[in-house]
């Protein structure tokens, strides 16, 4: 277990009480006045009003200045709605994840775009033996850069140019691995090819010693939402295997995916 410092513990002290600030704001039907949330919190008002600054400024609360009280904006809306959504596309993903690893005897994932980085939202270990050194538990909610595997590449081949400079300048091309990608033109080289392709590939680019491949899943908008991706050591994907085998087998279980997700094929 990690110790307790006092700069961890402020920390949890201060999650807690953003936290119960915000249940406070969305309980109340009508915008509260500073010192009726303070009661109601049994904060003090500095402390209430130093959160409900930080929470106006970020865009997730506003100030009433007719009344002069505070309420939640629905841009907090959209955080729920993206749990619910990750929620579904797991839910809707996770029979065929079991099904992959199993037929293929590999590793399966499922990866969305969160923050400007590749997060797993499921991952299936191999059944016969796991080949990994972290486990699947581990693995879900893990995050890596998106220019530095197969799903990331994936989701960055479906912006466009002014969202990809964006987020290269905002997160830069950091290399993880001799393989990564560091170079805008190799990166723009290399997105162009996934487009005409129609798949991605992550050759020791995140990790020494792993290859990934991996589909689009789309919605009913006809967008990238998320990454299918199988995965396993170099010495056991092989190329020859990768497109024999595991690329037939995941558009094959992205288009039933993408069916789900409303996606209607031409």
């Amino acid at each position: 277990m990690r110790e307790k410092t006092p700069e961890r513990e402020n920390a949890n002290q201060s999650s807690d009480k953003l936290l119960k600030i915000i249940e406070c704001l969305a309980a109340n039907r009508l915008p509260k006045r500073l010192s009726a949330l303070a009661e109601q919190l049994g904060m003090p008002q500095a402390t209430v009003l130093r959160y409900l600054r930080t929470l106006c400024q970020q865009g997730y609360a506003y100030h009433d200045e007719v009344g002069g009280g505070y309420a939640l904006t629905w841009r907090i809306c959209r955080l729920s709605d993206a749990v619910r959504i990750n929620l579904a596309l797991r839910s809707m993903a996770s029979g065929f994840l079991d099904d992959l690893a199993n037929r293929l005897n590999i590793s399966t994932c499922l990866v969305v775009e969160n923050n400007c980085e590749a997060m797993y939202l499921d991952f299936v270990d191999s059944p016969h033996g796991v080949r990994d050194t972290m486990s699947a538990t581990i693995r879900i909610g893990k995050r890596a850069p998106l220019h530095t595997t197969a799903s990331g590449k994936l989701i960055l081949s479906s912006y466009s140019d002014r969202q990809i400079d964006r987020i290269v300048d905002e997160v830069g091309l950091e290399r993880l691995t001799a393989n990564t990608i560091t170079d805008r033109e190799q990166l723009a080289r290399e997105l162009d090819k996934i487009r005409k392709q129609g798949y991605s590939v992550d050759d020791e680019e995140c990790e020494v010693g792993h290859r990934c491949v991996s589909v689009p899943l789309w919605d009913y908008a006809g967008r990238i939402v998320a990454a299918l991706s199988a995965y396993d050591a170099t010495e056991y994907l092989s190329y020859q295997k990768m497109e024999d085998d595991v690329l037939p087998a995941l558009f094959e279980a992205a288009k039933q995916i993408s069916f789900r997700l409303g996606y209607q094929c031409d």
